[in-house]
């Protein structure tokens, strides 16, 4: 089956486009296609055709107006920022770091698919130490291609500490504080793999990551949400675009559930550098670009 006809009869189903929906609500979305530019690189849409406004989706036909709309760039991955915002009206708004009301601590666990196994460890080991530290029913872990990404819910940080705490420094404190915490666990485990296994904290004022049930950017493979419980069983067969398994309660959480931890971590780790040194400037988006592109073919 051709690449199109794949992404085409994948984002048909009405399943795919709930959990897409869910995920993005109130996140700057970006849509990753197969199409290259002028200088090789695949487009991503962040911006509307006309480049007015951030990308967003608020309901499930506005998933399929983003296919059609940009059909002739063969849109193959949905991402939208660990950021949540009040409002996404104009591109100013993703600009104002006081337009974010929240934002998702994840811990991306990067790897070759050979070495799942090791992956799936260092997830097993995050996941331990969240609940070792109060956290039991705000996490979930996410299969993305070759590796995963645990997620902490962010709603799980009250709305009271996030009105005290930025949430981006909320975030970033507290993947850093684990990763600190399990930097031996992880050597341990990295030592026993031949592989390039490595854990990030990529927590900054624009990054994305691969909704729920979108295709991978490369592989005929679909993104999974597994629940934590199930970590043991987990194989990668589970993100087979003919028939992945997916755990469709990945959105629970307990509100505060966080807010002990998020203070401490917040407090030995202090903010994030790339706040700090992000400035309101113009994003320079390929929008027009892509627009030159479309009128071209």
């Amino acid at each position: 089956m051709k690449e199109d006809d794949i992404a085409e009869r994948h984002y048909s189903q009405m399943e795919v486009k709930r959990e897409i929906l869910q995920y993005t609500r109130g996140r700057w979305v970006a849509v990753h296609c197969s199409e290259k530019s002028e200088d090789g690189k695949p487009y991503l849409i962040r911006y509307t055709m006309r480049g007015e406004r951030p990308l967003k989706i608020s309901r499930l036909t506005e998933i399929d107006g983003i296919l059609k709309r940009f059909r002739r760039l063969k849109p193959r991955t949905f991402y939208a920022t660990s950021n949540v915002y009040r409002k996404l009206a104009i591109k100013e708004d993703v600009m104002d770091l006081n337009n974010v009301m929240a934002c998702t601590p994840v811990w991306d666990i990067d790897n070759e698919l050979e070495g799942w196994e090791s992956t799936i460890e260092v997830a097993k080991e995050i996941v331990r130490f969240l609940e070792l530290n109060g956290i039991e029913e705000s996490v979930y872990v996410k299969w993305s291609g070759r590796g995963c990404h645990v997620h902490l819910h962010e709603e799980a940080v009250s709305r009271r500490l996030r009105e005290k705490i930025h949430p981006i420094d909320i975030a970033y404190a507290v993947v850093e504080y684990v990763n600190v915490k399990l930097a031996r666990k992880y050597f341990e485990i990295a030592e026993k793999s031949s592989y390039s296994l490595r854990v990030e904290n990529n927590i900054d004022p624009q990054r994305l990551y691969t909704c729920p049930l979108s295709l991978h950017k490369t592989l005929d493979r679909v993104c999974v949400c597994v629940r934590k419980e199930d970590l043991d069983s987990f194989d990668p067969s589970w993100t087979d675009v003919n028939k992945y398994r997916h755990f469709q309660e990945w959105n629970l959480y307990v509100p505060g559930e966080a807010d002990g931890l998020a203070l401490k971590a917040f407090q030995a780790v202090g903010p994030c550098p790339s706040r700090l040194r992000f400035r309101r400037r113009k994003h320079p988006p390929l929008d027009k670009q892509i627009l030159r592109w479309l009128k071209k073919t």
